[in-house]
């Protein structure tokens, strides 16, 4: 129920990203080809049919989701199986994201604001072409389809750049602050966390949701 607000959910994770951001949980998941088993789409689908009345929704995630071949068409089935559908993004494929939601396929989107726009490519790894992002964005804040914006505080990012971001996406309407959990080793520069206060962070970015905190 923490994956899909409100539903019990199976979560799916996906290989491959595009992305590599240093305080990442999932870098297993960065590579294509990864030692664990794989399921086929028709495994999963079969487990889905399974577990109806029991499963209230799908969560998709990664990795990037946005990159895996033949993600619509997976969807279109799972919809046809009656589930509602949230997709996990980092938000660098806007059009395909825009073509999901257009065809009905995803219920709830979830994008990952990493970073201000200056420290993006510092903060993920990679450049990222922020003319994208902000396409998805506009997507979000359109309300074309139910969705939060979620930033995970990672180190390298302070007071001022949770300032940016709340600007850059149009305030805390939607907006889920994530605590950050060390790996024991971060990748990329070496940044020093901040310590976030659960009460600093309500007064300052009031209308937000936290996440991970209690």
């Amino acid at each position: 129920m923490v994956d899909y607000p409100g539903r019990i959910a199976a979560v799916l994770f996906t290989q491959g990203c595009n992305l590599r951001c240093g305080y990442c949980h999932n870098r297993e998941l960065w590579e294509v080809g990864a030692s664990r088993r794989y399921l086929i789409p028709e495994e999963i689908l079969a487990y889905l049919e399974r577990r109806k009345g029991l499963l209230e929704g799908v969560v998709v995630t990664g990795g990037e989701p946005t990159l895996q071949i033949g993600l619509q068409t997976w969807l279109h089935s799972v919809r046809q199986l009656g589930y509602p559908v949230k997709l996990d993004t980092n938000g660098t494929v806007p059009a395909l994201l825009e073509e999901l939601v257009g065809a009905g396929l995803v219920d709830y989107l979830a994008l990952d604001v990493k970073a201000p726009p200056e420290l993006y490519g510092e903060i993920c790894g990679r450049p990222v072409d922020l003319t994208a992002l902000e396409r998805s964005i506009r997507l979000i804040r359109s309300a074309a389809v139910p969705g939060e914006f979620r930033t995970t505080l990672a180190p390298g990012l302070d007071r001022e750049c949770l300032g940016k971001i709340q600007d850059w996406i149009g305030g805390p309407e939607h907006w889920v602050l994530q605590r950050y959990r060390a790996l024991g080793e971060t990748a990329g520069r070496d940044f020093t966390p901040v310590v976030w206060d659960q009460a600093e962070l309500q007064s300052r970015f009031t209308g937000c949701k936290l996440r991970g905190f209690n």
